[in-house]
């Protein structure tokens, strides 16, 4: 009796199949995971990624870069080289790791001589760092020139509870124009005369303003307008320059406006 073709195709066929599923269970079976996310937060990081973290938040979003230098004496803030060693030396009975987290959350408390008192608390904005984020830069502050050994727990856990979990620092609105913010700055405020900012070329008797609204609070940005001397003066910049008339020249609109303007140079 002849077999028809279809019939001897599907036997072939399901030789095959059955050949190949033996040859496949046979091999063993490596399960699958998906890739652990890095998590700050968790405790799931090396030191080195640790280091890492906290040097690109020095770079970034921790926007230390804009006043301090490591190695090289900055105009605005002291020189951090070795300050992971110099920490420890600074407060009697203060470790390093304390100093440095306590100099990045209350700046005021420890001013450098010669430096003005400048510097935000960096858990909040203009800078809000998380609590992951000012572990991770302590821990790289701690590395130039000393010994790691903060942790998680040490960074109060208040820190970035606030707004944080937005990634974002908060955002304030003021009902200043900044277009006739920046033809004051060009103009009837002749701010350009001491200042640069952003594609503003002014001149460098005062101090470079293109990253002023990353660096400063509004708050300070408003008062340092009215006061400039009573909000401080920038290391490296002679004092007294820029005159605490602006109170009384400008109208409370183009005050503003400058204020808008000002807060727009990230």
């Amino acid at each position: 009796m002849r077999v028809p073709v279809g019939l001897k195709v599907s036997a072939f066929a399901l030789a095959v199949m059955g050949a190949y599923t033996y040859f496949a269970n046979s091999i063993p079976q490596i399960e699958s995971k998906p890739p652990q996310e890095l998590s700050l937060e968790g405790g799931n990081v090396t030191p080195a990624q640790l280091l890492k973290a906290g040097e690109e938040i020095y770079k970034t979003k921790g926007t230390c870069e804009v006043c301090h230098r490591i190695g090289e004496k900055g105009t605005r803030a002291p020189d951090l080289a070795g300050i992971g060693a110099r920490a420890g030396r600074l407060k009697p009975g203060m470790s390093a790791k304390q100093y440095i987290i306590q100099s990045l959350l209350q700046p005021v408390a420890f001013v450098v001589e010669g430096y003005p008192p400048i510097m935000p608390a960096v858990d909040k904005p203009p800078i809000a760092l998380n609590r992951s984020e000012v572990w991770a830069l302590t821990a790289f502050l701690q590395s130039l020139g000393g010994t790691v050994d903060v942790a998680l727990n040490d960074i109060p856990a208040t820190v970035g509870a606030g707004g944080a979990a937005a990634g974002a620092p908060a955002q304030i609105t003021l009902p200043g124009d900044p277009k006739a913010g920046k033809a004051v700055f060009m103009g009837k405020g002749g701010c350009l005369a001491c200042h640069k900012a952003g594609d503003i070329p002014g001149a460098p008797v005062g101090p470079d303003l293109s990253q002023i609204a990353r660096i400063q609070t509004p708050d300070y940005i408003m008062k340092k307008i009215l006061d400039p001397r009573g909000m401080g003066v920038v290391a490296g910049f002679p004092p007294g320059v820029m005159p605490p008339i602006y109170g009384q020249t400008l109208t409370a609109k183009e005050y503003t406006d400058l204020v808008s303007f000002l807060l727009t140079l990230k």
